[in-house]
């Protein structure tokens, strides 16, 4: 029976994570018998779900084997029933209960790594599912036998092991397990893909679902060459801006990129962001079909909190700026911060000017052209400076007491204040 324990080694303190199948408790044999050697430590971890009428069964089972064996074990309730109320998938709400536990308790107990007992008909079970439910083209095909959750590592040693191999070791041994019973109803999908779908093409001796495995191995190879790409695209075109809450790249240089690479070159950028949502491939399609389109300007919601802005050649993933800047009134030299612009008004500045008011702009907006005679609106001047829609809602505008306009940003200063004014765009910097 294959069971890799590369993914340890003996002065780590590692944890499993048991349900009392047959799969884990074999695996938890193992661990105190044959790779008793291989670390320093084991602690079980079980969550009853309090779901099934055997759930208390088995955690007096697992209670009583781990005392036999002194095993330190922890146990969690879960409260499923507001999931099951509103009827949304237990099994996606439970796994998330899980590891949101798991990560809890492996910080608590500064354990090293947690192991599960998922194997290769698992795996296969896996690949299948991803391939069938469109959720192949960004991610692995199936399960990693070893992944980093931040603190610990994530292991799974079963993962060469078919399940007739686990059968066979636990006839063998005699290893006591209990049998879940939901596991034969194929109303859930990864049942029905268990029971059902699978046997079926294994009965045809044309066929054979480990090719599937060889489909995930040249699949993952596939997806580095893409995720390496986007890293390369990031490295030389995208610029972050503003304390890196904005990310600025060329439209035109995103658009010449393969499709796939579009897709892992914002999944990169977003995930150093506080996005806390993953963007759906559907979403994907919709927003590189604008990027196509002949608009000089438009804004993508990402979600309430971020927006893509496209503002002719940029491509811009920003912070989502809703509320208006209130105008700031100023009698004295200093240096004043507006958004991301810095104001500097110096001993220069006509006294008999202030007080100064720094605001944004208004429908009408004008100031007086240098060097030549006639006014020019704001709106205009923003247009001819081809000025981000979200930019020019938060450029200052600088009005003294005469309510003259005497500065826009960093694109308009009236003559006489170039000693005495001086604005700089932090957001550039």
């Amino acid at each position: 029976m294959r069971v890799n324990t590369e993914g340890w080694n003996k002065s780590n303190h590692i944890v499993l994570a048991v349900s009392t199948g047959v799969d884990s408790m074999v695996l938890l044999h193992q661990l105190i018998t044959h790779l008793a050697d291989s670390y320093t430590k084991l602690t079980c971890l079980h969550v009853n779900h309090n779901i099934r009428p055997a759930a208390a069964a088995e955690e007096q089972f697992i209670k009583g084997y781990c005392d036999k064996h002194q095993i330190p074990l922890h146990v969690q309730h879960l409260d499923l029933s507001a999931v099951i109320e509103k009827g949304n998938s237990i099994e996606s709400a439970a796994r998330a209960e899980r590891y949101h536990w798991f990560d809890d308790m492996m910080t608590e107990l500064k354990a090293d790594v947690l192991l599960t007992a998922h194997h290769q008909d698992d795996q296969i079970e896996t690949i299948f599912y991803r391939l069938m439910t469109g959720r192949s083209t960004r991610s692995s095909l199936g399960m990693t036998y070893l992944s980093s959750r931040g603190h610990y590592n994530l292991c799974k040693p079963f993962l060469e092991a078919t399940k007739s191999e686990i059968r066979n070791y636990q006839t063998k041994h005699n290893v006591p397990y209990y049998e879940d019973e939901s596991n034969t109803e194929n109303h859930y999908v990864r049942n029905d893909i268990r029971n059902r779908i699978l046997p079926d093409i294994e009965s045809n001796k044309h066929l054979s679902t480990e090719q599937l495995l060889k489909l995930k191995d040249w699949h993952d190879e596939q997806l580095e060459v893409v995720r390496n790409e986007a890293t390369t695209f990031i490295s030389a075109f995208v610029d972050f801006c503003n304390d890196d809450n904005e990310v600025t790249f060329s439209r035109k240089q995103f658009l010449n990129l393969r499709h796939s690479v579009k897709m892992a070159v914002l999944d990169k950028l977003f995930a150093e962001l506080p996005l806390d949502k993953s963007i759906t491939e559907k979403t994907y399609d919709e927003w590189f079909q604008q990027l196509t389109e002949n608009v000089t300007q438009c804004t993508l919601y990402a979600t309430h909190e971020w927006i893509i802005h496209i503002a002719y050649d940029k491509f811009i993933i920003m912070a989502n700026c809703k509320e208006k800047l209130a105008p700031t009134k100023i009698d004295q030299p200093g240096v004043y911060n507006y958004g991301r612009y810095s104001i500097d008004i110096t001993n220069e500045f006509p006294t008999f000017e202030y007080p100064i008011v720094i605001r944004t702009r208004k429908d009408g907006d004008k100031f007086e052209l240098n060097g030549m005679k006639g006014h020019k609106k704001i709106s205009r001047l923003l247009i001819d400076e081809k000025v981000m829609q979200t930019e020019r809602n938060q450029m200052p505008v600088i009005v003294n007491a005469y309510n003259e306009i005497i500065a826009v940003g960093t694109l308009y200063l009236k003559n006489r204040y170039n000693q005495s004014i001086f604005i700089r765009n932090m957001g550039e910097e």
